[in-house]
C-alpha cells in the first residue's frame, strides 16, 4: 500500500472506510468541490474516493462504483474463465450500442482485414478498440477490460474457424474416449455439444499442445485425427501444427494479457497495446489464422 499523504481539502475527515483494493473512500464535514481525475467531471460532495492513495487521483461516487466493480472481479475467487466471462459482460456494458457499431465502421474501414472476422470477434474487437479510446491515461485498472475484449475476439474467431468445423467433422464419430481425456475433453465435450459445454482458450490450447506433440494419441483419437485431416484441407496448415505457430501465440495471449486481466494485477495502456500488436498487429494472429485456414484450390 502506498503511504497516504496530507489530505489537500479545506474540510476533516468524519469517516474512513475500509479500503477496496486500489480504491478508499473519505468522508467530509462540509461538502467540497473536486475534478474526478478518470471522467474528468467537477463535483462536489462530502464523499470522495481516492486512487492509490494518492490525493491527485480523486474518483466521483459514478466512476468509484465502475472501478470497484471491476476491482471486485479481479479480487474475487471466481475462477479465471469465470472472471473473464464476467468481465466480458462489464465491457460491453462500458459501450452503448450506437458506440460499438460506429467503432466497428471505423475498424472495418481502417482494417480491411477485419471484414473476414465472424460478427461475435468483430464485436469484441470494435468493443475493445472503443473502450481503449476512452481511457487516455485513466486508471491502469480499467485497461483490464479492453484487454480482455481484445483476447475474446481471438477466442471466439478460432472457434468459428478451427473448433466448429472440427465439430461438424466429428458429428457422427464416437468420441466418448475423447471427452474423458484431461487435455482434450474439453474440446471433446464442445464439439458434442457446443451449447451446454462453452469453450475458451485453455482448453483450446491444450488441445493444440496435445495434437502437436502427442503422436501416440494422434494415432488412437478420433478427434484429433479428425482435426488433422481437417488441417490437410487449410493452406496454412504448418502454422497451425508448429509449436511456434498459433500454439504459442495463444499461449502469450493467456499468460501475459487474458489471465492477468482476470486476477489482481493492473493493466495499463503498454499493456494494452502488446495486447494488441499480438492480436491485431501487421502480423497478428487473428490475421495470420484468416490466411492459414484458407483451403486449397
Amino acid at each position: 500500500m502506498r503511504k497516504m499523504g496530507p489530505v489537500p481539502v479545506p474540510s476533516t475527515i468524519t469517516k474512513t472506510y475500509p479500503q477496496r483494493g486500489p480504491l478508499q473512500q473519505f468522508r467530509f464535514a462540509t461538502a467540497t468541490a473536486f475534478r474526478c481525475f478518470r471522467c474528468g467531471a467537477t463535483k462536489k460532495s462530502k464523499l470522495i474516493t481516492i486512487y492509490h492513495s494518492d490525493w491527485t487521483r480523486q474518483l466521483c461516487n459514478g466512476c468509484y462504483g465502475r472501478l470497484l466493480s471491476l476491482y471486485e472481479i479481479k479480487a474475487g475467487t471466481d475462477s479465471t474463465d469465470k472472471r473473464v466471462e464476467r468481465m466480458v459482460v462489464l465491457l460491453l456494458s462500458l459501450a452503448r450500442v450506437n458506440d460499438r457499431r460506429n467503432s466497428e465502421q471505423r475498424l472495418l474501414a481502417s482494417e480491411s482485414r477485419s471484414k473476414h472476422l465472424c460478427p461475435e470477434a468483430l464485436r469484441f474487437l470494435a468493443t475493445a478498440e472503443f473502450i481503449a479510446s476512452q481511457l487516455g491515461s485513466k486508471p491502469e485498472l480499467e485497461w483490464s477490460p479492453a484487454i480482455v475484449g481484445l483476447c475474446k475476439a481471438v477466442e471466439v474467431e478460432v472457434i468459428n474457424r478451427l473448433i466448429l468445423p472440427l465439430a461438424q467433422r466429428v458429428v457422427s464419430e464416437d468420441i466418448s474416449n475423447d471427452k474423458k481425456d484431461k487435455d482434450i475433453g474439453r474440446v471433446a465435450a464442445f464439439c458434442a455439444d457446443p451449447k451446454r459445454y462453452p469453450l475458451e482458450l485453455g482448453g483450446i490450447s491444450h488441445f493444440l499442445q496435445t495434437t502437436i506433440h502427442s503422436q501416440r494419441r494422434r494415432e488412437s483419437s478420433v478427434l484429433m485425427g479428425a482435426f488433422l485431416h481437417l488441417a490437410s484441407d487449410w493452406a496454412g496448415s504448418q502454422w497451425i501444427l508448429d509449436p511456434n505457430g498459433i500454439f504459442k501465440a495463444l499461449s502469450k495471449l493467456r499468460t501475459d494479457f487474458r489471465n492477468k486481466s482476470a486476477h489482481i494485477d493492473e493493466m495499463s495502456e503498454t499493456h494494452y497495446r502488446q495486447c494488441r500488436e499480438l492480436v491485431m498487429g501487421t502480423d497478428g494472429v487473428l490475421w495470420k489464422l484468416t490466411l492459414s485456414v484458407e483451403r486449397h484450390q
